[in-house]
């Protein structure tokens, strides 16, 4: 059964972290791995997870990101969405913080793609909106491997994983739609 809360003791690229994830009473577990994932893809940047309201570079804004990376002056730089989220969300972000990086992490082609034709009609400068979703069946195989307590061991960065995950070897790139 995947985890509606993760602890994670994560050891990659020569650093070494504690992560707590937990599900609030709308999500399901796939959307902590998403997020599991989404700061690993980020490592460098030293994410912030589940950003409140009150984190000053959010402002006055009407949204909060899964993940937010900050630049040195404390402005918002990265905005990571993971799972399903609405256009008129990303529009506004878009809007309201037009020098960010938009990411989103989705769990298959076949929803990336769809998010992408999406994006594609509706939202202006569509291509601003980076997309990365898991190769054929791979998320599934992701999921496998978290559990409440999660040890993760290895290399990753910019969607690419080699990684041990509680004791199991888990290696791939993520695709960028």
């Amino acid at each position: 059964m995947p985890p509606y809360k993760i602890r994670a003791d994560l050891k990659v690229n020569g650093g070494d972290r504690m992560l707590c994830l937990m599900a609030t009473d709308n999500e399901k577990p796939e959307h902590l791995g998403l997020k599991l994932a989404a700061y690993l893809s980020f490592w460098e940047e030293e994410m912030t997870v589940d950003a409140g309201a009150k984190h000053p570079a959010l402002a006055g804004g009407e949204y909060l990101p899964d993940l937010l990376g900050v630049d040195a002056t404390g402005q918002v730089a990265i905005w990571v969405e993971c799972g399903n989220t609405t256009l008129n969300k990303l529009a506004k972000v878009q809007r309201r913080w037009p020098d960010a990086r938009l990411v989103v992490f989705k769990e298959d082609l076949p929803r990336a793609r769809r998010l992408r034709m999406d994006l594609d009609g509706e939202l202006p400068r569509p291509e601003r909106v980076e997309i990365y979703c898991w190769p054929e069946r791979t998320f599934a195989e992701w999921m496998r491997c978290l559990s409440e307590k999660t040890h993760v061991c290895g290399e990753a960065g910019g969607g690419l994983f080699n990684l041990v995950v509680n004791e199991r070897v888990y290696a791939t790139d993520l695709v960028k739609a």
